[in-house]
């Protein structure tokens, strides 16, 4: 190999580190008298949530010129302040005939509520074959304890699995919980649990994994050993496999941990601009180093107007935001689509009432902040 095709291999095997970016993604920004800037952004390194970041990964430009964080008064406010949060969890029963069955996915689902309820609002329900959505708690933000008793005597009355269904209704019932808040910024997860593919055939596999995909929201898959398959085309921010049925409740609080970390990307930087009249476009920098003392960088920029602006900004004040328009990326083709999609046999019923539907009240958000 020559000296000159040995050197641009090298640039091409170190650029996997040299060219990773961290990725800041904007849900929100708002500019407001007397100079109040703020920007609500997700931040990820490749598909990992950064969790831990404080005032000193961010740096805030105008215009291509550094603004100093101790003369702006930069800060990172609660995000409980301007945003809605919420869970949705989805438990497959259609096979817990059992009820041994039922009190492991009982005490999984309950480990689950349990570590994310003191940061976020859960709501929890049931599927097998039948055509809705089962309710088994709806859990406000808080610390008090739960017991998930609706599960362990739950009574399969369609020994199907609507899968498919159930994803759809799940993210219709996370985005009615949020729309409840009355709050613009909406951060919703789906959890998904299913024992095994599609069976029922009432949902097109297609329809369900194109309805996460065009969704806002991040969704997570549980299942159990080589079952853990039928859930991961509609997985769409991670899967998580149980080695054995015995080890779900372990694989509950792995997808407790990922709910949680979801939710801490988020950010509300806020900082007090020294512009006072014009145009400015800004630029926010987030510079990260990490485990292997790597530093990343990532940014994103948006353009405001400073006119009006003025002495006598606190970066403490709650931003009024305005959403980011975001064009929804085309979905990925599946990664692997179940091999079952069959219909329900013929004649099989579902003898359960349904549930409310649309009509269902789920208690919005128990929002607490910090010092404003």
């Amino acid at each position: 190999m020559s000296r000159a095709a040995s050197l641009v291999l090298a640039l091409l095997l170190a650029g996997c580190g040299l060219f990773r970016r961290v990725d800041v993604h904007p849900l929100a920004t708002a500019a407001q008298r007397p100079a109040n800037v703020a920007a609500y952004v997700a931040v990820t390194d490749g598909e990992t949530p950064l969790t831990e970041l404080n005032t000193g990964n961010f740096r805030v430009y105008e215009n291509d010129q550094l603004v100093p964080s101790d003369q702006t008064q930069l800060t990172l406010l609660d995000p409980t302040l301007v945003a809605a949060h919420q869970v949705v969890l989805l438990v497959d029963m259609s096979a817990a005939t059992t009820p041994q069955a039922r009190s492991v996915i009982a005490k999984a689902a309950q480990n689950f509520v349990q570590k994310v309820t003191p940061r976020q609002p859960v709501s929890v329900f049931a599927f097998d074959g039948g055509p809705q959505l089962v309710p088994i708690a709806v859990l406000p933000r808080g610390d008090a304890k739960v017991t998930m008793a609706a599960l362990e005597s739950f009574a399969v009355r369609d020994p199907s699995r609507n899968l498919h269904g159930a994803v759809i209704a799940g993210l219709k019932k996370l985005e009615m919980a949020l729309a409840q808040s009355g709050k613009v910024i909406r951060v919703g997860t789906l959890v998904i649990f299913a024992s095994g593919p599609d069976v029922a055939g009432r949902v097109d596999s297609d329809k369900a994994h194109d309805a996460v995909w065009e969704s806002p929201y991040d969704v997570l898959g549980v299942g159990i050993a080589e079952h853990a398959d039928a859930v991961e085309h509609v997985a769409r921010r991670g899967l998580i496999r149980a080695q054995a049925p015995d080890t779900l409740p372990i694989a509950f609080e792995e997808a407790a941990d990922a709910a949680i970390a979801h939710l801490d990307k988020h950010y509300v930087v806020s900082y007090c601009s020294p512009a006072r009249a014009g145009e400015r476009r800004l630029r926010l920098e987030v510079t990260y180093t990490n485990k292997e003392g790597e530093e990343h960088h990532g940014d994103f920029d948006f353009d405001f107007d400073a006119k009006g602006f003025g002495a006598g900004c606190n970066s403490q004040t709650v931003p009024r935001f305005t959403l980011v328009p975001v064009e929804k990326p085309a979905p990925p083709p599946q990664a692997s689509k179940p091999k079952s999609d069959a219909k329900s046999p013929p004649g099989q019923t579902d003898s359960r009432a349904p549930d409310e539907g649309e009509e269902a009240p789920v208690a919005p958000p128990d929002q607490s902040g910090y010092a404003k």
